[in-house]
């Protein structure tokens, strides 16, 4: 849980997953699970308009679990996260999950990443922003995904508007103790974000409508002088 008074949300998630113990604890966790269909399905949605062939960036993509999609999709890959243990298992499973697939891997921060402008077709961002509980940090990754990706962003949050995030503000308000990690935030705040870092929700998926409070967002660039 990230800790106020020494760090921000992105430092103290940089630390609690770059472990070893993490990087198994969370490789295959999802694997064939509902979840993990409802988030590929509204991921590919998202995708569609990328051809094959286009340069794909997955940040941070953990221990590798979209790379059957995006490797089956034809895309060129690039495997980025800021724990060096993920990609290690990245690569490992990656002989299993795309064992005839050219990847390439990398330690990389989104918050400031070694790549060059435009450097990809799309970048796909999941399980990350639920992470980031400042407008602040949030607006900074924005930023840097906007520089890097040339095409769209697909990002994921966790949207106030469901059911599911209803239990689980009223759980902690019961409680006593507020979450400060994980926490859903309105639509309204992360357009806000968005429109910060110079980009524009093109279209939004959730993953489970009404109940669920994981949702998806294809974002493109603001045009110049906006």
């Amino acid at each position: 849980m990230p800790d106020h008074q020494n760090r921000d949300s992105a430092s103290a998630t940089r630390a609690r997953f770059d472990s070893r113990a993490s990087s198994l604890k969370y490789a295959g966790a999802l694997d064939d699970t509902p979840t993990h269909r409802r988030e590929l399905r509204c991921i590919k949605s998202l995708m569609a308009g990328v051809p094959a062939g286009a340069r794909v960036l997955d940040l941070p993509c953990g221990a590798g679990r979209l790379l059957p999609f995006l490797v089956g999709s034809g895309y060129r890959v690039f495997e980025a996260d800021s724990s060096a243990h993920m990609i290690d298992r990245a690569r490992e499973l990656a002989l299993d999950r795309a064992p005839a697939a050219t990847i390439e891997f990398g330690v990389e921060d989104v918050l400031n990443t070694s790549f060059g402008d435009d450097s990809f077709d799309a970048v796909i961002c999941n399980r990350l922003f639920h992470h980031f509980f400042e407008s602040s940090v949030r607006v900074a990754a924005l930023r840097e995904l906007r520089r890097i990706s040339r095409g769209p962003i697909v990002m994921s949050f966790f949207c106030s508007q469901s059911v599911s995030s209803a239990a689980f503000l009223l759980r902690n308000r019961l409680r006593r103790e507020p979450a400060t990690d994980r926490v859903p935030i309105s639509f309204n705040t992360i357009s806000a974000d968005i429109a910060a870092a110079g980009l524009k929700v093109e279209s939004k998926l959730t993953t489970k409508p009404l109940l669920g409070k994981q949702w998806y967002l294809g974002l493109t660039k603001q045009a110049a002088g906006r």
